[in-house]
């Protein structure tokens, strides 16, 4: 571990870099989930986090988001997780050295838990505690755990974190779907800010989602918490046209809302869906204005 987040936090904000999937597409990967490219376009995938760095971000994730077991299982590729996940570890700090910080990346199951769902909250948690022993390693700095819409999700990832006895700092992202700032199981940011400090989470946040849901959602947990705040926000609201999703936020405007999270008290910063090296690089020159 190279150093520790939370104490970076303290003395400025930091950049993370954007979007991965969509970032593969774009270049042309296609991918039944966004880890199989770890595997099939490992070069691809290294250049993505590369073109970040040089965009000048300082915070990285593992392309595994959406590689846990589970997830994988749906698309037929269970067997590859191990692979998959040990592959994304690798090629991150091959990309980018060994002194940015990079973050071991959780994503949700896709299942609802129990009881309004079929999944057994100890299947989940079993799935986490997997993907953490396959992946914790000194090249990793810390975990998160993002795009998260339901409470009782992340606490299975909590305990998973717990069981393996890592001691790392955990930030967690929720997604506000609501334009109004509530997550698409009802929680607001206040009610996430609570319970997620609650659990023991040393970072708090929210990413992708609905970008005025995102605000919002950022707002009501600065007037309860305390917790350094993370956004990793949409290139705008997505639209379908042609049967393709687009984002059309430009890397200027983009750099136009970070800097009012920033404001806001936002201390790790970066970009989710249809962000580019371009929007990172604008993101990057607003959040050294700060220093």
């Amino acid at each position: 571990m190279s150093r520790c987040i939370l104490d970076e936090l303290k003395e400025r904000v930091l950049v993370c870099e954007g979007a991965m999937g969509s970032e593969l597409t774009a270049r042309g990967v296609s991918f039944r989930n966004s880890g199989e490219a770890n595997l099939s376009h490992p070069d691809v995938v290294r250049a993505v986090h590369g073109d970040y760095l040089q965009a000048g971000a300082q915070v990285f994730q593992t392309n595994t988001f959406a590689a846990n077991s589970l997830m994988l299982e749906r698309a037929g590729l269970a067997e590859q997780a191990a692979a998959m996940q040990t592959a994304a570890v690798r090629i991150v700090r091959e990309a980018v050295g060994p002194e940015p910080l990079v973050a071991l990346g959780l994503g949700p199951t896709g299942h609802l838990l129990a009881p309004l769902g079929g999944l057994p909250p100890e299947a989940a948690v079993a799935c986490y505690q997997r993907q953490l022993e396959t992946m914790l390693s000194p090249a990793v700095d810390f975990v998160l755990a993002e795009t998260f819409e339901a409470l009782d999700e992340v606490a299975t990832v909590v305990a998973a974190v717990q069981a393996t006895g890592c001691k790392l700092p955990l930030a967690v992202s929720m997604a506000f779907s609501s334009p109004s700032g509530a997550t698409m199981m009802g929680h607001d940011g206040a009610q996430v800010a609570r319970r997620l400090a609650d659990l023991g989470v040393d970072i708090i946040g929210a990413n992708c989602g609905h970008v005025e849901g995102l605000r919002r959602a950022l707002e009501q947990m600065a007037e309860v918490s305390d917790l350094p705040l993370m956004a990793q926000p949409n290139a705008g609201q997505p639209e379908l046209v042609a049967g393709r999703t687009v984002y059309r936020q430009t890397p200027e405007e983009f750099a136009r809302f970070a800097q009012e999270l920033i404001e806001m008290g936002v201390r790790l910063i970066g970009g989710c869906c249809g962000t580019t090296p371009a929007h990172i690089r604008q993101l990057a020159r607003v959040a050294q204005a700060e220093v």
